[in-house]
């Protein structure tokens, strides 16, 4: 089970020990590292890795509960996927959601339509990982994971498109990775299935003369 599933224990031990740090610093401490790690226009211009990373593991509400989510967004996905391309899938949804979401918000501000203080606003947080992998539970999950992941996105449900008639970048975000979930998912699955097929293919069959031999050199039954 840990190492089927280690990018989930991989990502779940990393976002607890993320929160447990950032929430014991002190107010202002917190607030350095939360607006380093925020996935804002100035950040990606400045530190794209760095913000990219550090804010899929820095919620700003909510620790226990996203510890939580993770676990159940992640896992089931995980089984079906693989270590390698689970990464890869939430890698792409996290980046690609932040891409998007920012990218709107950098060609507002060029045209105008936001001030230059927008290209600074606070955006961190899990959901563009965590929300994607809840809507994939759903509807590819076993029946034990599906209950769990229905909860976790009706908790989240009145939060996810806040503002999202005035382009806000969470709920910009959010429709952009809900929206690639699946046909990402289906294609690493497709990758899987292929790479799994090929693996028992090549893997070596016994011959009719070992079987044979086998079977002769077991002990009669008296």
């Amino acid at each position: 089970m840990l190492r089927t599933r280690a990018a989930t224990w991989a990502y779940v031990a990393a976002l607890a020990m993320a929160e447990a740090v950032v929430w014991a610093l002190s107010p202002e401490s917190k607030a350095h590292v939360v607006d380093w790690v925020s996935t804002n226009v100035a950040n990606l211009s400045h530190h794209p890795v760095g913000s990219l990373a550090g804010s899929a593991f820095v919620p700003d509400s909510y620790p226990l509960a996203w510890v939580g989510l993770a676990l159940v967004a992640l896992s089931p996905v995980n089984a079906l996927l693989g270590n390698r391309r689970t990464v890869l899938l939430f890698v792409l949804l996290h980046v690609t959601g932040t891409l998007v979401s920012e990218g709107v918000v950098a060609w507002r501000v060029a045209h105008g339509a936001l001030p230059e203080a927008a290209r600074h606003q606070l955006d961190t947080g899990p959901s563009f990982v965590l929300v994607p992998g809840l809507v994939l539970v759903i509807l590819f999950g076993t029946w034990w994971w599906r209950p769990l992941a229905v909860v976790g996105m009706w908790a989240l449900w009145p939060y996810l498109f806040q503002g999202l008639r005035q382009l806000d970048v969470a709920a910009v975000g959010h429709v952009t990775v809900m929206v690639l979930a699946v046909p990402s998912f289906l294609l690493f699955r497709r990758s899987r299935r292929a790479t799994l097929a090929r693996d028992a293919r090549a893997a070596p069959q016994p011959t009719a003369g070992a079987a044979d031999a086998s079977t002769a050199t077991e002990p009669s039954t008296p």
